[in-house]
């Protein structure tokens, strides 16, 4: 999950920047453990005919890519566990299907398959390569990409499955995923119910989201008492400078970030917002954090400072500001990680759906972590900067859409009718008020049913149930270990519905 695309300033705001160090999005490096030699095959390749636009099957197919394995399936009539496509390209080195995954210890705990499936656009799965303009992107929109799961899953050629034995309407396929798949798989839920038998939706963020001031609240209740109170105190200074400072004072203040003079309040906003993001990516097994960093050097506690561990009163103004912008100009490079290229196609889905969940201050934004120099506008202008209209094609914020007529049409956080869909949400998760766990909710987070069973993994963020080996906590080792068992259970209930077993098949 993302925050405002800014690649044309953001690469000359700051020493080490770039667009990727300002993409607050589900990435499968940060959730997903590289494979280990525990015995498991690496997955394997394959190309499906996917078409170009359901309603209009005549424009066509594109190659979806694909990887699957048959490490853990029971034979014909067993279970597939599909992971719901994210919103990145899908490096093939970082599939893993072994029970280091929750999608791995689905497939081995119900002697089911695996497969991973790239999403329309991204990576090798685009039908128009990268020549993505507001005309070529119409046919990436949230129907086709709903319809994509159901038209695999009903006629993709498995080898390991050459009978088509474990096709949807002989054997219980499961949805998965987490973050905006996590979405995809309960809106498949809602849109186009009956091919899956079961789903599994992690931090699924259903709610779409104009200003979503929200975001940041997690991240402060997760913060060192210290380290919050001690940023709040350096964006109100920020705020004062940009609001009522002078000129010369203003370029003094985005000096000392490596800021250019003639950057934009509002980008500069957007940088100093940015490394908070970072937090959705821990994981109870991170050890020390590029965040924990951020707020060591804000707390000015790096090597030489000679200054002593603050209590949770912190530093104070000027020793904060001087720390943060010290780590920002020293430490905060983002150079190790993948350029984000495929930025574009997520700023797509958020103008044209639209999502939005535009990460930025607004009216009654209680954190204080945001400048109030980073407004919804600047993202409504990021939109009309990339997508220029082509002809009569244009994205959907131009044309009117608005976050509740897509709100209506997914139900939103409200769409809790649900048979065999199973909701986790992290306490600490940054996405989590856009969940049906969201505070903001009506009627307060969904409680749980029998069959909408929701867990919440104490102190966690984003996508915790994903990487199995967050179990080393109590917390998330008993929702893992209870979502597990959840899915054995509902698997089970498939074949005894069809008067069959795992072990019998078909």
């Amino acid at each position: 999950m993302r925050i405002s695309f800014l690649a044309a300033v953001l690469a000359e705001l700051l020493v080490g920047s770039s667009a990727a160090g300002n993409s607050h999005k589900y990435d499968r490096r940060s959730h997903i453990p590289a494979r280990s030699n525990n015995g498991t095959a690496a997955p394997k390749a394959g190309l499906f005919d996917q078409l170009i636009d359901h309603n209009n099957p005549s424009l066509g197919t594109f190659k979806q890519r694909f990887w699957w394995s048959a490490d853990f399936y029971g034979g014909p009539g067993s279970p597939i566990i599909l992971e719901a496509p994210g919103e990145a390209a899908v490096d093939e080195n970082l599939v893993n299907h072994s029970n280091e995954t929750l999608t791995g210890l689905f497939a081995q705990t119900n002697k089911a398959a695996a497969i991973t499936l790239e999403h329309r656009y991204w990576g090798g799965s685009s039908p128009v390569g990268k020549n993505w303009t507001a005309q070529t992107l119409q046919h990436l929109n949230l129907d086709n990409s709903i319809q994509d799961l159901i038209y695999f899953a009903n006629n993709v050629y498995l080898p390991f499955d050459s009978h088509g034995d474990s096709k949807p309407d002989k054997a219980p396929w499961v949805l998965t995923g987490c973050s905006y798949p996590g979405a995809l798989t309960a809106w498949t839920n809602v849109l186009a119910p009956g091919i899956f038998w079961a789903y599994h939706a992690s931090s699924a963020v259903v709610q779409a989201v104009s200003t979503f001031w929200e975001y940041f609240s997690p991240i402060e209740q997760a913060m060192p008492r210290n380290c919050s109170s001690d940023f709040k105190r350096l964006i109100s200074h920020v705020d004062d400078v940009l609001f009522n400072g002078t000129t010369h004072q203003k370029q003094e203040l985005k000096a000392l970030f490596n800021s250019s003079s003639n950057t934009s309040d509002s980008d500069f906003a957007n940088v100093l917002s940015s490394p908070l993001g970072d937090w959705q990516n821990t994981h109870f097994t991170s050890g020390y954090t590029k965040f924990n960093q951020m707020c060591d050097y804000v707390e000015n506690q790096w090597s030489g400072s000679n200054v002593s561990i603050p209590g949770p009163e912190g530093v104070g103004t000027q020793r904060a500001l001087e720390g943060f912008a010290k780590w920002m100009r020293e430490r905060n490079s983002t150079s190790e990680d993948q350029e984000d290229s495929d930025e574009p196609l997520w700023m797509w889905f958020l103008c044209n759906e639209p999502f939005e969940w535009w990460q930025v201050w607004g009216p009654g934004s209680d954190n204080g972590l945001v400048s109030k120099a980073l407004t919804r506008d600047s993202s409504l202008a990021d939109c009309k900067t990339m997508f220029p209209t082509v002809g009569n094609s244009t994205y959907g914020l131009n044309k009117g859409r608005t976050v509740d007529q897509l709100n209506l049409k997914t139900g939103g956080w409200n769409h809790v009718n649900t048979t065999r869909l199973m909701w986790v949400n992290g306490e600490y998760d940054p996405w989590t008020p856009a969940t049906v766990s969201s505070k903001s909710r009506p009627g307060g987070p969904l409680k749980s049913t029998k069959q909408a069973p929701v867990w919440v993994i104490p102190k966690a963020a984003h996508c915790n149930d994903l990487d199995v080996r967050n179990r080393i906590n109590e917390g998330a080792r008993e929702v893992i270990d209870g979502v597990v068992s959840q899915m054995q259970e509902w698997v089970a209930d498939y074949y005894k519905k069809n008067g069959t077993s795992l072990a019998d098949g078909v």
